[in-house]
């Protein structure tokens, strides 16, 4: 018996061994892989689609458009192997959800090439047969939006079946009939991989089947899947991996095809400092499949205990974009020290394209149990109200970087313009603006409304905040990428 154990143990470390120079070799090759036309996650389907039809040009690829959107938009399967285990995949479910599509197409790429991977390929494509939908939720795509046209969270319609994507999702697992399947989303930036400060940049999830959260064997492999994925990525973002909540839902897909019987991953991709594309995540993505997929033709994964998965910790929503700690404001007399929290919320414009920030003050007072992708310590420091610039009523033309450093340097955050458009919704400047037809700005640290203060220390200005963004003035260092219009 302790010979069997001996021996199991190095096998397990063994396969381990080879994985992590997999993964070690994917990591360092990955840039021969990315697909360079998509960098951004708001990429059109029009985009998405001239890579299908190049696609389509490949021997190695099967596919079929398998239905369309509520708005009319084509949805492909795309095939690949011819192995006996089969592997289902499928992005984009929710359309502001795109870490994954873009990691889908680095994959292709990958299976395309001609390298020393050539035979890791050849064993993956004779083993397995690979399904992807690389975009479920293409009209939510568009829009960049979570739900589809229908206003429907397609991730709540397994049981209802009301939009036709949901229908087709569920028609073509039941013709698949795949053994794996993976969900692959993204997740909330806020989410730290248990309770400390570090993102989880990665987020993994073995779906519960019952509201009692039981186990049989399908969702027993999926949990030493998952370990072995936790294992291979944790040489690379140690810290930073967590596992989403586990929670039965009913009327969710991932919930359901583990209780239909295919052993079901969930990966959701989530934040990263200085990475508002999640282009690391697209990366860890790619090395996270494509190890999974050699896992699953090896059945190496079978050697890792679920005590594993179990060990990974839970997310837990206790990050903000920036904490500014120990400052002293005084309110209605009183001289307080405490925490501020601020979030900077994505807001869609330019037809969905593009993305401008709009901050929040999310939370004040004692705030030592949470953290910060920033964080700046104001020991010795007073917040005030940020100044409105009004000595004269400025046009476009008047406004440079000269103008800019000149009236930060004097703690105006805001500054009065002539017959500016207001209905953009946000100032294209590293300063807020109020429209002239306007009478004042917001109130100064209230709860969900935008975040302008100047810091000073000893009199002297020392920090500017504009729309949630800090500047350090004395060394000039901090960009504000966007103001708002009041």
């Amino acid at each position: 018996m302790k010979s069997a154990v001996i021996i199991s143990f190095f096998l397990l470390n063994f396969s381990m061994a080879q994985n992590l120079q997999l993964a070690y070799s994917l990591y360092h090759s990955y840039e021969n892989y990315k697909e360079n036309s998509l960098t951004v996650r708001r990429f059109k389907y029009n985009d998405f689609s001239k890579l299908i039809e190049k696609l389509k040009q490949q021997k190695l690829f099967a596919v079929q458009t398998i239905g369309t959107s509520v708005e009319g938009r084509e949805i492909y399967l795309i095939k690949l192997g011819t192995g006996s285990k089969k592997i289902f995949l499928w992005s984009q479910m929710h359309g502001n959800e795109a870490t994954a599509t873009m990691a889908l197409f680095d994959i292709f790429n990958f299976f395309l090439s001609g390298d020393d991977f050539n035979k890791l390929k050849e064993h993956l494509l004779s083993n397995l047969q690979i399904y992807i939908i690389p975009m479920l939720n293409p009209d939510g795509a568009e829009k960049f939006t979570r739900r589809n046209s229908l206003e429907i969270d397609i991730n709540r319609d397994a049981i209802s079946l009301q939009s036709p994507e949901s229908i087709l999702l569920k028609n073509t697992f039941e013709k698949i009939k795949p053994e794996f399947g993976f969900n692959l989303h993204d997740q909330n930036s806020y989410y730290s991989a248990g309770n400390n400060f570090e993102s989880a940049l990665i987020s993994f999830l073995a779906p519960a089947e019952n509201f009692e959260n039981t186990d049989d064997l399908t969702r027993i492999k999926s949990k030493k899947l998952i370990g072995f994925l936790f294992k291979t990525l944790n040489e690379f973002i140690p810290g930073h991996i967590g596992k989403y909540s586990d929670e039965f839902e009913p009327r969710a897909f991932g919930d359901n095809f583990q209780m239909w019987g295919m052993s079901t991953v969930l990966i959701e991709s989530g934040g990263w400092k200085d990475d508002p594309e999640r282009q690391f995540a697209r990366k860890m993505n790619f090395i996270s499949l494509l190890t999974a997929f050699r896992s699953i033709a090896d059945n190496s994964f079978e050697k890792i205990p679920t005590e594993v998965y179990e060990s990974i910790p839970f997310n837990k929503q206790i990050l903000f974009d920036l904490i500014l700690r120990n400052v002293f404001v005084t309110i209605n007399g009183l001289k307080i020290k405490l925490d501020i929290a601020i979030n900077r919320e994505e807001v869609n414009y330019n037809n969905d394209k593009e993305y401008y920030y709009k901050s929040n003050v999310e939370d004040i007072g004692d705030l030592s149990t949470y953290f910060g992708y920033e964080e700046i310590d104001l020991t010795d420091c007073q917040l005030l109200p940020g100044k409105l610039y009004n000595k004269k009523t400025l046009k476009a033309k008047d406004l440079n970087d000269s103008l800019f450093n000149k009236i930060y340097k004097e703690g105006f955050t805001t500054v009065k313009m002539n017959n500016f458009n207001d209905k953009i919704g946000f100032a294209p400047y590293p300063v807020n603006i109020l429209s002239s037809k306007k009478q004042k700005g917001v109130e100064f640290l209230k709860l969900n409304e935008p975040a302008n203060f100047i810091i000073i220390q000893n009199n002297k200005l020392k920090y500017i905040v504009i729309n949630g963004f800090i500047r350090d003035i004395e060394n000039n260092i901090g960009e504000i990428p966007n103001g708002l219009v009041f």
